[in-house]
């Protein structure tokens, strides 16, 4: 009989950042290049349609899946070459600026599309469905062409979205081991208000999971801490980038701060708690054998665990020239930009291999972060 260890269960946690998710293509990229399949995908907005796409295919066919989405959603932009000329960062700006007044009339294709009349009855009654300044039915289209459903719903991957159910305000988590999920399961979870309308699935409306929560780390950690667990999270938000010096900068700075989501003071606490579940494992071993037969002790006993989580954190860092609107930055060079990002630090982060080390006794969570670069 084997005494082998069984290798630890693999997540990958993907937030939301809209444009910014080209990065994720890039660290999954990286991971399946080494053999790495995760044993579960959770995501929010961009992160579950990437999600989708991962767990919606096969193996073989997942990296060209992402890869085609991001093709499709990006658009050339004529004037980003006058960015390398000698003045480019004076103009960078009002390029920013084109691009985004672009995405605003036109939308982005394969992905949503303006409603007609939509920003001219911003106080009109309409149905809830059609209560947002687009039509994502080109969602709808691209996601039902890329990915396998009948493959989500029962391959080997769990696949599970976060959205927020409109009426109660709670965070809702769809998962492929609990219902069947269909394309409108993932376009709840990146249903932005007010630009994209809600999505109604059984009856009731919701909303993008990020308004409640950008990183869905709390799903992960609630059902890691019973086995070893190593969780790949790529965030799109820094919540660490410099100080403002425009109005400009303090927009962008904003939306790092507020969709970066707190996420390491969610870790921190996750870690406090695993490593407490670790001592009381520890301490019940102690026990003499007379006083584990006692209900109240061996109840104690029992909230105490053997499992490890490693966490990898990897964070996308913002471009110098990223604005406000980098999010809805849909110009195929900085989508280019970011996938390369996300398959450099992909690579770093497992040429690292830190999480591979074995943890002291007492230590349940290791967070791995990954150093920045210039």
């Amino acid at each position: 009989m084997s005494t082998r260890p069984h290798p630890p269960h693999q997540v990958l946690v993907l937030q939301g950042g809209g444009a910014l998710g080209a990065y994720q293509g890039g660290v999954y990229e990286a991971l399946a290049a080494q053999g790495l399949q995760p044993d579960w995908v959770v995501g929010t907005s961009i992160g579950a349609i990437n999600g989708a796409l991962i767990a919606g295919n096969p193996p073989e066919r997942r990296v060209a899946r992402l890869r085609e989405f991001w093709q499709l959603v990006g658009h050339d932009d004529p004037l980003a070459p006058l960015a390398a000329l000698p003045f480019g960062a004076w103009l960078m700006p009002w390029i920013a600026a084109g691009d985004l007044a672009s995405t605003m009339a036109l939308g982005i294709p394969g992905f949503f599309q303006p409603r007609p009349g939509g920003a001219l009855n911003i106080n009109l009654p309409v149905p809830t469905r059609d209560a947002g300044f687009y039509d994502t039915a080109p969602l709808r289209a691209t996601l039902k062409q890329l990915v396998d459903f009948d493959y989500l719903n029962d391959g080997p991957m769990r696949c599970t979205v976060c959205a927020v159910d409109i009426a109660s305000g709670e965070l809702v988590a769809f998962d492929s081991r609990r219902q069947e999920l269909t394309p409108e399961h993932i376009m709840a979870s990146g249903a932005l208000p007010p630009g994209f309308p809600p999505v109604i699935i059984d009856g009731k409306a919701y909303w993008d999971g990020g308004i409640y929560s950008n990183t869905p780390v709390d799903i992960v950690m609630d059902d890691a801490e019973r086995r070893d667990t190593l969780c790949f999270m790529v965030d799109l938000w820094d919540p660490t980038e410099a100080e403002p010096r425009s109005i400009g900068d303090a927009m962008a700075r904003q939306k790092d701060i507020q969709y970066a989501s707190r996420t390491g003071e969610h870790l921190e606490d996750h870690r406090t708690m695993q490593n407490l579940r670790r001592a009381v494992e520890i301490l019940a071993r102690q026990l003499p054998p007379a006083s584990r037969d006692d209900p109240t002790l061996r109840a104690l006993a029992e909230l105490g665990c053997t499992s490890t989580i490693n966490i990898v954190r990897l964070i996308l860092k913002s471009d110098p020239d990223d604005g406000y609107n980098k999010d809805i930055d849909f110009g195929r060079e900085r989508l280019r930009r970011r996938w390369q990002r996300g398959v450099r630090d992909g690579e770093r982060a497992l040429r690292h291999k830190s999480w591979l080390r074995p943890l002291p006794e007492p230590m349940g969570m290791v967070i791995h972060e990954l150093p920045q670069e210039d």
